[in-house]
């Protein structure tokens, strides 16, 4: 199970809204102003509000382990394994069309992996369901303490 710490900015139903407190590990990686720049600010994500947090809680949020590796798989295998497919499909196409094997396989590769990432751009509601969402386990006080 993968913990974090946030604060709650915004109650939706039973919903909340948790901007996630960077750890000092997580300061250090480099990627933090990546993550900023693409949220346009601190990044806010969706979660199960099973702990009644309120607008402004510190909380601890957790996202099953299997939910996590399922949702890795999706966003990082499905693109590799279409460019694998294309790429393979390109070589048996080169043989069929008196082609460079070589040329018609990246371009096909590059076409699967292209195709990956459209399938994850058009599938990303599915990664709203309720099993891939975290969960707000305890509202925190200042200190961290329940």
């Amino acid at each position: 199970m993968i913990e974090d710490i946030g604060r709650v900015v915004k109650i939706a139903g039973d919903k909340a809204f948790v901007e996630v407190e960077r750890s000092s590990a997580c300061a250090q990686c480099g990627l933090q102003e990546v993550e900023e720049l693409t949220a346009g600010g601190k990044p806010v994500f969706e979660a199960i509000n099973m702990a009644n947090a309120r607008p402004g809680d510190r909380v601890k949020v957790q996202v099953q382990s299997v939910a996590y590796i399922k949702a890795s798989f999706f966003i990082y295998g499905l693109p590799v394994l279409l460019m694998l497919i294309g790429a393979i499909f390109g070589i048996y196409l080169a043989g069929k069309l008196n082609k460079s094997p070589d040329t018609t396989s990246v371009l096909s590769g590059f076409a699967g992996l292209i195709a990956g990432i459209l399938t994850i751009y058009l599938f990303r509601k599915r990664g709203t369901r309720r099993e891939y969402l975290p969960v707000i386990v305890e509202v925190l006080g200042e200190d961290g303490t329940s």
